[in-house]
């Protein structure tokens, strides 16, 4: 019955968490004894904590072990030297904790959340630590892992919408490391080995090239001692070195996939921007007129309403350590993917010549407006928070937000739009059977 009612208390505390409270998030960071950077907010409402322990681990560091990153960061915590698969979850289950494991191209991270009670987070950290620090990889769970993969990555060669990204992120980034999949590909996976998943862990589980998150109702002596317990069995190690700057489309270019499917799956890009770049805020306002606000923007107007051609299409950007990429994506009949095509092209030239100033009030107003739904939990600051100190972003980033969104003018982003968008070297990527006309 305890633990039904731990499950419970921390399923209802997203729900209860106050947003009055979130209105200035201090963040307090520092670095452990043995160098790992420190991010902590004191958020004393509700009796739970969330912790994070990232690393610059991502499948941008696979080399040429495609998939090494995203299978490590799976496995860690299925083993340790005291302790096997089932015993480590059936714990984690009974003190009514959640952990995960996660990886993207930039990072890989453990995440912990536990109620404050120390029967409940003084063991459950005392696990995390352990895994984080002991992880073993059994031939016998990669083999599992490797198997369930595989079949999803099988499944992959019939999914247009994965077929399109692949496309663009390989013919975008080229030899750069964010081109390949994350998961990495049949023939990269199939010849992983526990050996070398043991030897990425160790180079890149270390206290130097980690980062601690901790957002809850622990004080701050509290936070210095857990930060310490997850890092101080850690090997020291070193940073990775600093990932290569992606070199740009030179002319524009289409690839086209056909595919046995009544749908185009279509997508418009480009490498935009990195992580920190300061028109990101200019060229974030922007997208979501043109196309990262659902129903009130532009490619969604003239695409959808106007024309009847798609049921949804959407734009953004996802910058990263270095440029991540600008995307426009959709899917169409085929019979209509040249004139989708050509819709987008237009809505985007247009939009970077002008826009209503009266759409703009009215984006801006809604993103200020609703930027306290941002932040109103534990686990969004947690995840803000890791983002502002991987990325070394201000620590009043989430203060200075609506602010800076407030202060840009159009002519801002018409600049900024047009210094970063090439609409003369843009990447189509099309897979299904669209007809010329």
């Amino acid at each position: 019955m305890e633990r039904l009612v731990v499950k419970w208390m921390l399923l209802i505390t997203a729900l209860l968490f106050s947003v009055q409270a979130l209105a200035n998030v201090n963040i307090q960071t520092w670095q452990t004894q043995k160098g790992s950077k420190v991010l902590y907010v004191h958020a004393p409402e509700l009796p739970m904590v969330d912790v994070e322990v990232l690393f610059d681990a991502g499948s941008a560091r696979d080399g040429d072990n495609w998939g090494i990153a995203s299978m490590t960061a799976g496995l860690v915590g299925t083993a340790t030297p005291k302790h096997s698969e089932n015993s480590i979850s059936e714990t984690f289950n009974e003190l009514g904790a959640q952990i995960g494991s996660s990886a993207g191209r930039d990072t890989a991270s453990l995440h912990l959340r536990a109620l404050t009670r120390p029967n409940i987070l003084t063991p459950a950290l005392d696990l995390m630590s352990e895994v984080i620090s002991q992880s073993i990889f059994r031939p016998s769970i990669l083999a599992r892992e490797k198997a369930r993969l595989l079949i999803g990555l099988k499944q992959k060669t019939v999914q247009p919408q994965a077929i399109v990204s692949d496309a663009m992120w390989a013919k975008l980034y080229g030899d750069h490391p964010y081109a390949h999949p994350t998961a990495g590909t049949i023939k990269t996976v199939q010849s992983l080995t526990p050996q070398q998943i043991t030897d990425f862990y160790h180079k890149y589980y270390v206290a130097r090239n980690a980062q601690v998150t901790i957002v809850g109702a622990v004080d701050r002596a509290q936070a210095e001692k857990i930060a310490e317990q997850l890092t101080r069995n850690l090997p020291s190690g070193n940073k990775p070195k600093a990932l290569p700057e992606p070199k740009p489309l030179s002319q524009p270019h289409t690839i086209l996939t056909r595919f046995d499917s009544s749908q185009t799956y279509y997508a418009l890009a480009q490498i935009g921007v990195k992580r920190g770049d300061p028109d990101y805020y200019a060229l974030f306002l922007g997208n979501h007129l043109l196309g990262g606000s659902g129903f009130g923007s532009l490619l969604m107007e003239e695409v959808r309403e106007k024309r009847g051609l798609v049921y949804g299409v959407s734009s953004g950007f996802y910058p990263m350590k270095v440029a991540g990429p600008f995307q426009i994506g959709l899917s169409t009949k085929n019979a209509s993917a040249a004139k989708a095509d050509k819709v987008v092209k237009q809505t985007l030239s247009d939009f970077m010549e002008d826009f209503s100033d009266k759409k703009l009030a009215a984006i801006k107003s809604n993103l200020i407006g609703g930027f306290p739904l941002r932040i109103d939990s534990n686990s969004k600051i947690a995840g803000y928070i890791s983002m502002i100190g991987f990325y070394n972003l201000p620590l009043d980033y989430l203060e200075q937000f609506p602010k800076k969104i407030e202060s840009i003018s159009k002519a801002d982003i018409l600049k900024a739009w047009n210094e970063r968008i090439h609409p003369d070297k843009l990447l189509t990527v099309m897979v299904g059977q669209p007809q010329s006309k």
